[in-house]
């Protein structure tokens, strides 16, 4: 064969390589069968055990600094995984797994690439090893390709020194990664010493907060603020304390007003409840909105607010109406039954009064959000509230400063008929309330 004809078989050879090479890449990388089933919707036994699971990990005194040592099995840390990817609503089409085998920890995840209309899955494995108090990753493959090493550990060291170069909230999370003492991975289970900074957990609390607002929603959290801040400045000095109602109804009546001129009432519904969280709670500005914008913003006049004349009622309302606001109700419900049980252990007790707050708030928030006519109904129902009984049960006669042993002799735990009874009890008289009447 002439010199001339080789040459131009090998270019072409060459050039069809080249133009197929993208080809070949992806058909290698894509899948027919996911490596990892799509996970199911838990079950409240599993939601239980993510309570316990909190529990346990959660220091005694969450404000003060401490080593706290985290042990979870593979089980646990798929439990909390599987939750974790239904609270962002990536599954079913996001499913991982993860397992612990010869002191290394392999993680599994699929994607669905056509959303069930085609199986077309991008599997993903990749294995973590215990190197210097820290996880690091070992190797990676992406369907039937295995990356080089050497391309993996460039990689990682790459996403490890960005993390100090970039955004306030990456280098927390750094800072976060420097914090743990101590990784251990033996006997099926992962073993975390971890150096608690409740100054840095709080930021990056705050931060996780603020992904969540959008640029729309921190406008109109200030707006919100600013018009509290507007109300409560015509009160008189000598006024100590005022009821949630007071604020309920003008803000609800503002909201409507924007919403009947074309501003989305589920919007402008969430925003109210974040801001008013923000107030009632005495909290910082800056936790839904950040620090630069929340500096631009004059700190409202404070007037404790109160529920039944407890203050600690009307916080538990609005927290948990702004969590399921942003959040949804199921993680607000697991923080509501979580922080009772933290405290039937450490502090006060179990308290029914509170989670009933709890409910009110989750109730409230909702039917506020749940879609634009559900939106608007509200608004229009909040406007003409009459009495703080249209939404909250009397919890005078609830029984609350319960230990945990207590709890445990009466109830046996939380997943036990009389529990569910009591709460299916607290439900009931909330939903017979005025303002909840007639909306399912």
């Amino acid at each position: 064969m002439p010199i001339s004809i080789t040459l131009r078989f090998l270019l072409r050879s060459l050039l069809v390589f080249l133009l197929s090479a993208p080809i070949i890449v992806l058909l290698l990388s894509v899948q027919i069968v996911p490596s990892v089933p799509a996970g199911e919707v838990l079950n409240p036994e599993e939601i239980s055990r993510i309570e316990q699971l909190l529990l346990k990990t959660a220091p005694r005194s969450p404000g003060i600094a401490s080593l706290q040592n985290i042990q979870l099995s593979a089980e646990e840390l798929n439990l909390i995984l599987r939750y974790g990817l239904n609270l962002m609503n990536l599954s079913p089409a996001w499913a991982a797994q993860l397992s612990i085998e010869e002191e290394a920890l392999s993680a599994k995840l699929s994607f669905d690439l056509l959303a069930e209309s085609f199986p077309l899955y991008l599997n993903i494995g990749s294995t973590f090893v215990g190197t210097n108090q820290v996880l690091k990753m070992h190797e990676i493959s992406v369907g039937h390709i295995r990356l080089p090493d050497r391309l993996v550990e460039i990689g990682w060291e790459m996403f490890r020194n960005n993390l100090n170069q970039s955004t306030p909230a990456l280098n927390d999370l750094n800072h976060l990664f420097d914090n743990v003492d101590s990784i251990e991975i033996e006997d099926s289970q992962m073993n975390v010493g971890l150096l608690w900074d409740p100054i840095l957990i709080s930021r990056i609390s705050d931060q996780a907060q603020q992904l969540f607002v959008s640029p729309e929603d921190r406008d109109r959290i200030v707006s919100y603020y600013e018009l509290i801040n507007e109300f409560v400045t015509t009160i008189s000095a000598d006024v100590r304390a005022i009821s949630l109602n007071t604020l309920f109804v003008p803000l609800f009546a503002e909201a409507r007003e924007r919403s009947l001129n074309d501003s989305d009432p589920i919007a402008e519904n969430r925003a109210l409840l974040q801001a008013l969280a923000i107030y009632v709670n005495d909290d910082g500005l800056s936790q839904l909105i950040g620090n630069d914008m929340a500096a631009t913003v004059q700190s409202a006049k404070f007037i404790e607010v109160r529920l039944q004349r407890r203050q600690d009622l009307a916080q538990h309302v609005v927290s948990i109406a702004a969590i399921t606001a942003s959040a949804g109700a199921e993680f607000a419900e697991l923080l509501s039954t979580t922080k009772e049980a933290y405290d039937a252990r450490y502090r006060s007790g179990f308290s029914f009064s509170d989670l009933t707050a709890n409910s009110v708030g989750m109730t409230l928030a909702s039917y506020s959000t749940m879609n634009r006519q559900s939106a608007l109904e509200m608004q229009k129902r909040m406007t003409n509230l009459q009495t703080e009984s249209d939404y909250m049960p009397e919890v005078g006669g609830s029984r609350d400063g319960i230990s945990e042993s207590d709890f445990n002799a009466i109830y046996n735990d939380r997943n036990s008929s009389e529990y569910r009874q009591r709460l299916l009890e607290i439900q009931s008289f909330i939903d017979s309330r005025p303002l909840f009447q007639g909306l399912k």
